[in-house]
């Protein structure tokens, strides 16, 4: 197994405000937004700044890159596309309300929520608005687009299927509080947490609630799915480890603050962000903490794992970049090798008492 530790860290790098922006690495660029009001490449070898750009406010929405672009939303109410190269604006489009909701990119076509109450469908080329849907409040959760059905989560309580080409609506189900956690798609069910307190799976085509498991805070966070368990954090501070079939909670590990940050899975580990400032290492089949990391504000930006490191934010200002790297195995010396090592300490021993 891999783990971090504070001897980890490989490097940091500090920006103008709160990193709630989640990372996206590609090409060996570190692509994040900043409460700064900056879109940052860097280095992900060594954190250097390699452009900013700026936006109109802050930027909390988290960075897709495709086809050499990166798209990103800012609270000024733009959808941004960037040259990934070199940070220039390709183009923009506005909506009516801050865009938190981050960027999916299917087919050459952007999806994306906004503070305006809109789900918005944009060429990915241009920018031009090819269908935009209302919906009862504002919509920060991401979209999530499988099988030509898009998902999404409303502030007005509601889970939304919508036709990934035109925007019509497939199926809404209403929960008893705002969604801000970003759904999650897995063996034909979605699966969110809603302000209402409570984690959901519901049936992919029809919206039918197959379980619904309450915690003891709104569930803000998305989730993360490994091989029949779903990861989730609540504002309880716990985080949940639930079977995607029954909703039944498998384990719950504690943390000091509230988790709005979402889980990312690696070598049978979590790692997961928590508002009192640490970033935990849990094994993902107890839920017991192995490791924890300490930062100087809230962590609610989600890790990303690329090559080895793990990248997050925290509003302490700084991305973070840790070695999860595994330690070396040390092979056991075989029966030949510890008969050959006998022998020459045999060898040494007679040479030096030769030597006397």
């Amino acid at each position: 197994m891999s783990s971090v530790s504070q001897a980890g860290l490989l490097w940091q790098t500090l920006t103008e405000g709160d990193i709630d922006s989640s990372p996206t690495v590609s090409g060996g660029h570190l692509f994040v937004g900043s409460d700064d009001g900056f879109v940052y490449s860097m280095d992900a070898s060594t954190g250097q700044v390699v452009w900013q750009t700026a936006t109109g406010g802050p930027v909390d929405s988290s960075p897709t890159v495709d086809g050499g672009l990166l798209y990103i939303g800012s609270g000024d109410g733009t959808f941004n596309a960037l040259d990934a190269q070199t940070g220039q604006p390709v183009w923009i489009t506005n909506s009516g309300g801050a865009v938190v909701s981050s960027p999916e990119v299917v087919n050459n076509v952007v999806y994306s929520g906004s503070g305006d109450g809109s789900v918005y469908a944009m060429n990915a080329a241009t920018g031009e608005i090819l269908w935009q849907t209302a919906t009862g409040g504002s919509v920060d959760s991401s979209p999530t687009v499988v099988d030509g059905i898009l998902y999404v989560g409303s502030a007005d309580g509601s889970m939304y299927a919508l036709d990934a080409n035109t925007g019509q609506f497939l199926w809404v189900t209403f929960t008893g509080g705002p969604i801000f956690s970003s759904p999650v798609v897995y063996d034909n069910t979605v699966f969110f947490g809603s302000s209402d307190q409570s984690v959901y799976g519901l049936s992919a085509l029809t919206g039918e609630i197959f379980w619904q498991t309450l915690t003891t805070g709104s569930v803000d966070a998305s989730a993360n799915v490994n091989d029949g368990l779903m990861y989730i954090g609540s504002d309880d501070g716990n985080l949940y480890a639930l079977d995607t079939a029954t909703g039944a909670i498998v384990w719950v590990t504690s943390t000091g603050g509230a988790i709005n940050s979402s889980a990312a899975f690696y070598d049978g580990l979590l790692y997961v962000g928590s508002g009192d400032g640490q970033l935990y290492v849990l094994d993902a089949l107890s839920g017991l903490v192995q490791e924890t990391f300490q930062t100087g504000g809230a962590i609610d930006s989600s890790p990303t794992i690329a090559g080895d490191v793990v990248y997050f934010g925290s509003d302490d200002n700084i991305l973070y970049a840790l070695s999860i790297a595994p330690p070396v195995d040390v092979p056991e010396p075989s029966g030949f090798m510890l008969m050959m090592l006998s022998l020459a300490a045999l060898v040494l021993s007679r040479r030096r008492r030769s030597a006397r």
